[in-house]
């Protein structure tokens, strides 16, 4: 006996074991929104779409009309805004542009919007995570921007439910990098010469980003002061291009006090490399001109080799100057003004606990130790 229709569409369990979301059209056309693993998803989609139609907002389109996943993220990258109502900046465009190219699109990109199932974004994660594939980290970014891509979608009414619902799989766990110790911070700072000198002190001491670092101006240096205001970042894109502009969040716009002898180096520094004017360029090129980004990675590669540190990671210069902070007791708010982050997570990292801290904690509990038994004998005394 067949299954009897229902009128005004609903749900229904399918022999294979998922769940059927039909919907009945104004017009009395009989529109199907896909199937779903689980009947509480199901039901997530089926009321969704009602009350778009309640709402007289179209309802979830099928067939031709749906456009490929390639198509809608082209478009979705073109148009998207960041939090702050802004087009996304070139790089984070770039950045985008390329993981759809290399890891999405591939697989997903000739694929519908509403063909896209949770088993099928599960598949393509998997892939990706496996051995032939770029990685774990790469598979969290590439899953972060599939998911905010078809979240989009459903805010468009193009699917009913976002099938990236995977747990855990936009969670990227970075690993542990190493972190310089002061010695070789110091080290390295003598052994890359007397123009970059300064570029590894202030990243290592004081913590700027590479691009915070290359947009810096006189005008950002008040040494009376001992400080440094981050306004402005420079980045160079993947066609040479030069893009100068403001921090990626506002919490990278800020003025932070700078050690007295990174104060000095600086000075020194200013008086012989530095470009004349307020705007000036505090670090530079042989020419004069503005540090080119390659001289900078040349020159840091040859470096770390001769010190005997080929693993190190420029940015991992900002590592030590994280933790060294955060072993003077800097609190998390503290960290995160101090380096520039938006969120506490980022600041965090820093808070972990190192063996000098640890002995620091350990000698004043004996002292507190030892006061207790100090009052303790004088009590046993009397």
């Amino acid at each position: 006996m067949a299954r009897q229709r229902r009128a005004g569409g609903g749900i229904d369990l399918l022999p294979s074991g998922r769940y059927r979301v039909r919907i009945v059209t104004p017009d009395g056309r009989r529109i199907s929104l896909g199937s779903y693993p689980t009947k509480r998803a199901a039901e997530t989609a089926y009321a969704r779409a009602t009350t778009a139609q309640a709402d007289g907002r179209q309802l979830i389109p099928t067939g031709p009309s749906v456009p490929t996943l390639e198509t809608y993220a082209a478009d979705w990258v073109r148009t998207r805004l960041t939090g702050q109502g802004q087009p996304l900046r070139p790089r984070v465009q770039e950045l985008y542009e390329s993981q759809l190219r290399l890891h999405i699109v591939p697989t997903l990109g000739a694929v519908r919007l509403t063909k896209i199932t949770t088993p099928v974004v599960r598949d393509w994660h998997t892939t990706l995570r496996g051995p032939d594939g770029p990685g774990a980290s790469t598979a969290a970014k590439c899953y972060r921007l599939l998911r905010s891509i078809l979240a989009t979608a459903v805010e468009d009414g193009l699917i009913a439910a976002n099938p990236c619902t995977i747990k855990g799989a936009g969670i990227e766990r970075a690993d542990e990098r190493p972190i310089p110790t002061v010695a070789q911070a110091l080290e390295l700072a003598d052994a890359i010469g007397p123009r970059l000198r300064c570029v590894v002190l202030v990243a290592a001491f004081v913590g700027l980003r590479k691009g915070e670092l290359l947009g810096l101006r006189r005008c950002d240096i008040d040494l009376d002061r001992n400080e440094i205001t981050i306004a402005q970042q420079r980045q160079v894109d993947w066609n040479g291009r030069q893009l100068v502009g403001p921090p990626k969040t506002d919490a990278g716009i800020r003025t932070i006090a700078i050690p007295e002898s990174i104060s000095a180096e600086l000075r020194t520094h200013l008086a012989t490399f530095a470009q004349p004017g307020d705007d000036g360029y505090v670090f530079t090129g042989e020419r004069g001109g503005p540090l080119p980004v390659h001289m900078l990675h040349r020159a840091w590669a040859t470096t770390r080799d001769q010190v005997g540190l080929p693993d190190l990671h420029f940015h991992d210069l900002r590592h030590l100057a994280g933790t060294l902070a955060a072993s003077t007791g800097a609190g998390t708010k503290e960290l995160m003004y101090r380096l520039g982050h938006a969120s506490q997570q980022a600041a965090l990292r820093y808070q972990h606990a190192t063996i000098e801290r640890d002995r620091t904690i350990a000698r004043r509990i004996d002292v507190v130790l030892g006061r207790s038994e100090h009052r303790a004998d004088s009590a046993s005394r009397q």
